[in-house]
């Protein structure tokens, strides 16, 4: 895979960022005082399912033993109902499920968890749902039937659920009937937003990424010197166009827009473009008004601006 595709393959593709790590710290956290689940929320496209993917590796009980993180997620098109719930999980935790019944599925899904709480002496193991919003009352008892079974095995299995926050209304409401306290006190006691980035720290931070990004491992050159070389030898670093970029994200689309934060998705599209397309034309790292004629382009071929309304009008 040449250097260009490493950072163009949207579905592969990731930097360590302080929201992504505040996330791990904060899933870390509720797992070591012993919390049963919680729900991880946020607008679209702000990057938490990678986040939360990157937390497999990351988890780890007081004593540095690590604690396995399995992951799931749903769609519009999954069938609701109690079967469907342990076909996609066990299929997830790569299990055939086609002629399974439901119970011979909870089985399956039960001992393949159990089996990796046994990487700890604590004996945990987590579960992160994604697109959670699409749920159902009744398919979260799925997830309380599979609590309960790993309970009497004795295993500690916590079930994090990640939700886009402009769905989760008619579920939220759901849970708040007395009926459900059973699974919002086990569930969705706890919960946290997920943010994009919210600030020119936040955004020098993830710019730093690129900076550390070893493109390649044979001569230890990292993204910024293979595409901005002459640039990179000067002592410029990408890191350091943070007070230009936020400015000009802030100054045309932050405010105007009303965005509570930038998602990753596209701070990812416009540093692609950025660094790949536009600052390796630039050779003098005094010369500002190129670099700010950069920054300005780069943004415009993001997409963040909503192209649509202008189509079609706003909603509501």
């Amino acid at each position: 895979m040449s250097v260009a595709s490493m950072l163009e393959d949207a579905s592969t593709f990731w930097i360590p960022t302080p929201m992504a790590q505040a996330l791990a710290n904060r899933v870390e956290a509720w797992v070591r005082c012993g919390h049963t689940g919680g729900l991880i929320i946020g607008e679209a496209r702000l990057g938490k399912t990678k986040a939360v993917k990157a937390l497999q590796h990351q988890l780890k009980n007081r004593s540095g033993q690590p604690i396995r993180v399995l992951y799931t997620h749903y769609g519009l098109r999954d069938v609701e109902t109690i079967r469907a719930v342990f076909a996609k999980v066990a299929r997830a935790l790569d299990f055939e499920v086609k002629r399974k019944t439901a119970d011979v599925l909870l089985e399956n899904i039960v001992i393949r968890l159990a089996d990796a709480a046994q990487a700890n002496d604590t004996r945990q193991v987590v579960l992160i749902v994604d697109e959670a919003q699409l749920l159902t009352i009744a398919q979260l008892n799925a997830f309380a039937e599979i609590y309960n079974d790993l309970v009497n095995l004795h295993i500690n299995c916590s079930v994090f659920f990640i939700a886009n926050q402009d769905q989760f209304h008619t579920l939220g409401k759901a849970l708040l009937r007395a009926e459900n306290r059973y699974l919002r006190e086990r569930f969705f006691n706890n919960f946290d937003y997920f943010y994009g980035i919210r600030s020119e720290e936040e955004l020098k931070a993830c710019l730093h990424e690129y900076d550390s990004l070893i493109v390649s491992e044979a001569s230890s050159i990292c993204a910024t010197e293979y595409f901005c070389p002459t640039l990179y030898h000067q002592g410029w670093r990408l890191a350091n166009i943070a007070p230009l970029y936020w400015r000009h994200y802030r100054e045309r689309y932050g405010i105007p827009l009303g965005l509570n934060s930038w998602g990753m998705a596209q701070f990812t599209r416009a540093t692609n473009l950025l660094f790949m397309d536009y600052l390796p034309g630039c050779n003098d790292k005094t010369d500002q008004v190129l670099m700010e004629a950069c920054v300005i382009k780069s943004l415009e071929g993001a997409g963040i601006a909503p192209s649509l309304v202008s189509l079609v009008g706003a909603s509501g």
